[in-house]
């Protein structure tokens, strides 16, 4: 089975995302620059091909076919999966700071990240665009007036702001948010 992350970073090369998919792997490339590489080697792979190519008229039916794997891809991202310790990728997202995507719904535009930070970090304050949920795996995470250890769960609603995040012995936690 290929790598979603290749599935992704291929149709993006070709365009055959949807204009709010593409936009968040635009987005995506900007902190992931593994992903960045991914789609720059699939679109020097692909741009060949358009010499070509020549002037094709598509067949009428084709963007109804577009439109019903789309269609499929996305019923596939909402069923039943199992991502194993060892699979997936870790990105760096700041000093000390990695986090692991576990599940992404591109049609709320939410996802599920293991994040993983060690002694020291902080993550910057920012603002939420949708609800989000952390739940402290190990270690400890604090922020404001809120300390959290392994076991507790926080909810901040759309909207709020949340101070820097730090941590002083380290911490892994799930964090459900926009993406």
């Amino acid at each position: 089975m290929m790598d979603p992350d290749e599935i992704d970073a291929a149709l993006f090369a070709v365009g055959a995302l949807s204009r709010s998919e593409t936009e968040i792997l635009k987005a995506r490339q900007r902190h992931d620059s593994a992903f960045a590489a991914k789609a720059r080697e699939w679109e020097g792979a692909l741009a060949p091909l358009a010499i070509y190519a020549g002037d094709v008229v598509p067949p009428p039916d084709l963007f109804d076919k577009i439109e019903a794997r789309i269609d499929a891809r996305e019923k596939l991202d909402s069923m039943s999966r199992t991502l194993r310790a060892n699979e997936g990728q870790w990105i760096a997202l700041g000093p000390g700071v990695r986090i692991k995507e576990l599940h992404r719904n591109v049609t709320l535009k939410r996802w599920t990240i293991l994040v993983d930070a060690e002694p020291g970090a902080i993550f910057p304050e920012h603002e939420h665009t949708q609800d989000e949920e952390i739940f402290v795996i190990s270690g400890d995470l604090a922020f404001g007036d809120v300390e959290l250890g392994p076991g507790d769960f926080h909810f901040s609603p759309k909207g709020s702001v949340h101070a820097a995040h730090r941590t002083r012995a380290g911490c892994r936690c799930i964090i459900i948010q926009a993406m």
